[in-house]
């Protein structure tokens, strides 16, 4: 664990905190902190070297693509908008900080937050509807501190700590 490593997971944990709240209150996560949150991942990347700059870049375009894509394909399958395009630079931006790596443990854990919040939500208020606003923004913001942390901390990925779990 280095201090520059715990240093930047505070930095990235404070501004996607700060663009969760934003989202849940707003249902908008402002370039403003998109913008730092990508600034200061490549700044990450280049100079604590937990990971790798071309991965950080790869990341931000694979990962801003998947989720232009799926934004677009929600909108032309239902005819509205499912994803905010928020969502999809908060993933390009918090890709910096995760690289390919980190990627996949992103969106699965943000994904299956999402769908636990909207399990609960349903069992608790039959009210709520399968149509209802719901911000992604926090899940994503939790799916990428979560995915950066064994990277900032110990330069180790997600997949990296899987196998050492393997038998």
């Amino acid at each position: 664990m280095t201090i520059g490593g715990t240093a930047a997971l505070g930095i990235l944990a404070l501004l996607v905190g700060y663009a969760a709240i934003v989202d849940l209150r707003q249902f908008i996560i402002p370039d403003t902190v998109n913008i730092a949150i990508f600034s200061t991942g490549l700044t990450a990347s280049f100079t604590l070297g937990q990971i790798e700059p071309l991965s950080a870049v790869l990341a931000v375009l694979l990962g801003g693509g998947i989720l232009l894509a799926v934004q677009a394909g929600f909108r032309a399958y239902q005819g509205y908008d499912g994803l905010g395009t928020g969502d999809v630079k908060l993933v390009a931006a918090g890709a910096t900080w995760t690289g390919l790596e980190g990627l996949a443990p992103t969106l699965l854990v943000a994904c299956l937050m999402a769908l636990a919040y909207i399990s609960f939500r349903r069992m608790l208020d039959a009210e709520f509807s399968t149509g209802a606003r719901i911000p992604f923004g926090p899940f994503l913001a939790f799916g990428i501190t979560v995915a950066a942390a064994p990277l900032m901390l110990n330069k180790t990925s997600w997949f990296e700590l899987l196998d050492r779990l393997a038998p």
